[in-house]
């Protein structure tokens, strides 16, 4: 039953990791495009990076990250490299909120 549990774990810690992974690498290429796009209008920016797509990507990280770091299994470094790749985008996506917030 141990080894059932721990290649469980160590399945769903990967499928987990692996998908924030993806994610973090599709979102930031996007985000780092369309925030230079945003971002260089003269009057400022009218326009907005939605953050919940980042914040899933770092959900699915941190999931991943746990039950590695639970079940002590190494398979946990996929998850950390989508959680920091994720951190990307919603800093893009942020700063644009906080760019358009707060008065010039």
């Amino acid at each position: 039953m141990n080894t059932l549990w721990t290649k469980t774990a160590w399945g769903l810690s990967f499928l987990l990791g692996q998908a924030s992974l993806l994610m973090g690498l599709a979102i930031a290429v996007t985000w780092g495009f369309a925030f230079a796009l945003i971002a260089v209008q003269k009057n400022g920016p009218y326009a907005t990076l939605p953050v919940e797509p980042p914040l899933i990507g770092l959900l699915l990280g941190v999931f991943g990250w746990s039950i590695a770091h639970a079940t002590h299994q190494r398979i946990g470094r996929y998850a950390v490299a989508g959680m920091l790749i994720n951190a990307f985008p919603l800093i893009l996506a942020s700063l644009l909120i906080w760019q358009r917030v707060l008065p010039h």
